[in-house]
C-alpha cells in the first residue's frame, strides 16, 4: 500500500460556478481532519445501490468521520453489463454538503453523457485535493462504488476542474494502477510524476486564474519524454466560463473509447 505524505495547500483562485467573479475566488475551507488516518480508511465499505438518476451518499468511518459524494446512475445501468465510472473532483468554493454535484451538472455529466458512466464527484474534507485527507478519501469513495455497483474497473477515468484539475493532476499520478486515463481541465500541472496512464488536457487560452504557459510547457515536457498526452487549447473562453468547458470535454469522447475499447 502507498504511503501518503500530507500535504496541505490552501487554494484561493478557484471557482465555483453560476457566480459572479468575486464570489468565484472564495476560499475552500482548510479544516483538514486531523484525525490519524489507518488502513480501515482505504477499506472499502458497502453501499445502498441507487437507482437510475443523482443521488446523495454518504460513507461513515468507525470514528465518526463522514464522507460524502454525489453518484450519477445512467439510464442503461444494469447488473449484468459493468459500467465504466468517471470520478470527478470539484473546483473550489465553499464546501456545503454534496457540493460535488456541481461538477456533474454543470460540467462532466453534461459533457460525457454518451459514455454511460457512472459518475462520482466527492466533496473535499478540507483544503484543495493535494493532501493526505483528500486522497484516502477519494480513494476509499471510489473501491466503495466498484465494491458496491458493477462497476468494469478497466474503464476508469479521473476528471476535474479547476481546483479539481489541479487535483486529478496530484491524484492521477499519484494513483495511476486505479485509473485508466485522466483528463485535467484548467488545472496547474504536476511536474514530477513519470506517467504511464493517458493523458488529455484541456486548458483555455484566456484563462487569467490559472494561466496557459505552465501547461503549455508540461505538455512539451511530457512528449519528450514519450508520453500519452494529448493537449486541447480552446479559445475564448475565461476560467469563470465553466459550462464553456462542456464542448471541449465532450470532444475527448472518442479518445476516451479508444482507450477503453
Amino acid at each position: 500500500m502507498k504511503r501518503f505524505t500530507l500535504i496541505v495547500i490552501l487554494v484561493t483562485l478557484l471557482t465555483s460556478p453560476g457566480c459572479n467573479q468575486s464570489s468565484q475566488q472564495a476560499n475552500v475551507s482548510s479544516s483538514v481532519i486531523s484525525q490519524p488516518l489507518t488502513a480501515s480508511h482505504l477499506a472499502a465499505v458497502s453501499l445502498d445501490v441507487q437507482a437510475t438518476g443523482i443521488h446523495k451518499q454518504t460513507i461513515v468511518r468507525n470514528d465518526g468521520t463522514v464522507l460524502r459524494f454525489t453518484i450519477s446512475i445512467p439510464d442503461t445501468y444494469s447488473d449484468q453489463t459493468p459500467s465504466p465510472l468517471i470520478v470527478a473532483l470539484h473546483y473550489g468554493g465553499k464546501v456545503t454538503p454534496f457540493y460535488g454535484r456541481g461538477i456533474i451538472d454543470n460540467l462532466v455529466g453534461l459533457a460525457l453523457a454518451e459514455l454511460d458512466s457512472i459518475i462520482i464527484a466527492p466533496d473535499s474534507m478540507g483544503g484543495d485535493w493535494r493532501n493526505e485527507t483528500n486522497e484516502v478519501a477519494v480513494i476509499q469513495i471510489m473501491e466503495s462504488v466498484i465494491q458496491s455497483y458493477n462497476v468494469d474497473k478497466t474503464k476508469t477515468l479521473l476528471t476535474g476542474f479547476s481546483m479539481g484539475g489541479i487535483g486529478t493532476w496530484y491524484l492521477a499520478g499519484r494513483n495511476q494502477d486505479r485509473f485508466s486515463a485522466a483528463i485535467p481541465i484548467a488545472g496547474i500541472p504536476s511536474t514530477d510524476t513519470d506517467w504511464k496512464i493517458p493523458l488529455y488536457i484541456i486548458h483555455s487560452r484566456q484563462d487569467e486564474v490559472i494561466p496557459i504557459k505552465p501547461t503549455l510547457q508540461y505538455v512539451a515536457e511530457l512528449k519528450t519524454k514519450g508520453a500519452d498526452v494529448e493537449l486541447v487549447i480552446i479559445d475564448g473562453v475565461t476560467h469563470y466560463e465553466t459550462e464553456g468547458f462542456a464542448e471541449p470535454l465532450r470532444g475527448a469522447i472518442p479518445w476516451i473509447k479508444k482507450i477503453w475499447n
